[in-house]
């Protein structure tokens, strides 16, 4: 087929043991695999394809049809496809070498240009070791393989599973809780990876077979630390596509620590001046989380990064040069942005996003990606924010809204939260819905599903810091007191938001 070192091989199934098969046998080739969501544009798929080149995509036979325009050659990857290939005595690959690309994940980019994160093949044997010994992973261990292929954590599912001996349980589609709480059940799931929003609707009692429980994506409630740990070995992971599997993880979280993400699970993590990461933070003081080790990615394709104060240093921290001179040439170095502290026993507490990163049910939006498709429609002096509502503690699922300024609809706002800021959600019959309806239509053209806006809100002005920026912290602050007083459920049932 052509696939080998230094080559792209897409990848688009459903829920699939063929999925699974697939990314092995590009593996195996010593090619790199890219998997996409079906719901993406086709305009995001062609971007991923022009900058790897790719020539080859695996799909399911569902797909084939769909894709057969974009790219030279689309195998549909079926039993009756695997089970007619020939045998092969012989190596008919060469083997990969550790510094090999494995894969890439891709995010899309604020200008339109896809931001590829490389990672290697020396980065997941690694990780996949440490993360195997952390857990206790082995021949007894059934994982569910339950997030969608284009995340990174599914990766984490099937290289560490199978690389145990364990069993790699791929569910059926499961548009629905009961429907997950069958196949756990059916397929006698023991450990499995969730984000805190979908553990919030299941219960222990239902799956009786779970035995751990591994949380991450998003802040775990005390109410869902209480419910689980009694029941399981429950885990707090935390991490992000710049590494493989993870970075650290907590086995052992108290009620009120729910934000201790624990120690490294593979190399080291540092807390440096948000500013700088040149100048180290002491133990307790608040900083950027820095992360350093193998277990990190080469980098990103064609070093595209939309923004300078986060992605991976060029070298190591002049601290880091006088403390490990020896692994200053060959360590490799990530700017996280996430705010975080060293606690006084070692362990690393997660105090949130430096920036606009946010996430949403596990997966990364970045707000600034999003407003500039959505900036696009609107007159000049008009202005949109993206922010993700729903507290930790609050039973009500989280979700992308966009806020929208508009000079014109200033005036017809009414009071809902302060004196300062007032809200109001754009329903069907608002005078600016038809703005909203193609401020929708646009980014869902243009960005993954999970970076669509599900509400767009009215507000009568920006919040602004002394500096004269947008205080985005002010606007959650007073949009999550507005959200939690139930307005926007009763304008919800009234006419859609």
């Amino acid at each position: 087929m052509g696939a080998g070192r230094g080559s792209y091989v897409i990848s688009c199934f459903e829920k699939s043991t063929w999925a699974i098969v697939a990314r092995l046998a590009v593996l195996k080739a010593g090619a790199a695999y890219i998997s996409v969501d079906a719901a993406d544009p086709p305009v995001f798929l062609k971007n991923v394809i022009r900058r790897v080149n790719a020539k080859i995509m695996l799909v399911s036979s569902t797909y084939r049809a769909r894709y057969t325009p974009f790219i030279s050659s689309v195998i549909p990857i079926t039993a009756e496809m695997v089970h007619a290939l020939p045998l092969a005595t012989e190596i008919v690959c060469p083997l990969a070498e550790p510094s090999d690309a494995c894969l890439v994940l891709f995010t899309s980019g604020s200008t339109g240009e896809p931001k590829g994160i490389i990672q290697e093949h020396r980065a997941y044997a690694t990780a996949v070791r440490d993360y195997i010994a952390l857990l206790g992973l082995g021949r007894h261990s059934r994982v569910l393989q339950f997030d969608d292929y284009a995340f990174d954590i599914s990766n984490n599912d099937y290289l560490t599973t199978l690389t145990a001996g364990g069993c790699c349980c791929v569910p059926t589609p499961a548009k629905t809780i009961s429907a997950l709480v069958e196949n756990i059940n059916a397929l006698q799931v023991n450990m499995t990876f969730l984000t805190p929003t979908i553990a919030a609707q299941l219960f222990p009692r239902d799956v009786p077979t779970l035995k751990t429980v591994c949380m991450g994506g998003e802040p775990m409630s005390n109410e869902l630390l209480t419910r689980w740990a009694s029941r399981v070995k429950l885990v707090n992971q935390y991490g992000m596509g710049e590494v493989a599997t993870f970075c650290a993880y907590n086995d052992q979280i108290q009620p009120g620590q729910n934000a201790i993400v624990g120690r490294s699970g593979s190399g080291a993590i540092w807390i440096t001046n948000p500013d700088s990461p040149d100048l180290l933070m002491p133990v307790g003081a608040v900083g950027e989380i820095l992360i350093e080790g193998p277990h990190l990615a080469r980098g990103y394709l064609d070093g595209l990064c939309h923004r300078p104060d986060v992605g991976f240093l060029q070298e190591a921290p002049s601290w880091f040069r006088d403390l490990h001179p020896s692994r200053a040439a060959t360590s490799r170095f990530y700017r996280s942005g996430d705010l975080g502290r060293y606690t006084h026993f070692g362990a690393v507490e997660y105090l949130g996003r430096k920036d606009t990163l946010l996430k949403l049910n596990g997966c990364r939006v970045e707000s600034t990606e999003v407003e500039h498709i959505l900036r696009r429609s609107l007159g000049p002096g008009d202005t949109v924010i993206v922010d993700v509502l729903g507290a930790v503690d609050d039973p009500k699922e989280p979700f992308l809204v966009a806020f929208l300024c508009l000079a014109k609809s200033k005036d017809t706002l009414c009071a809902m939260s302060d004196e300062s800021l007032r809200f109001l959600p754009v329903t069907h019959h608002h005078p600016v819905s038809q703005l909203v309806q193609r401020m929708k239509a646009d980014v869902t053209a243009t960005l993954p599903v999970h970076m669509v806006p599900q509400c767009f809100i009215l507000i009568s002005q920006v919040p602004r810091t002394k500096s004269n920026k947008t205080d985005r912290r002010k606007l959650h602050h007073l949009a999550q007191k507005w959200h939690s007083s139930g307005t926007l459920e009763k304008w919800n049932s009234l006419d859609g938001c």
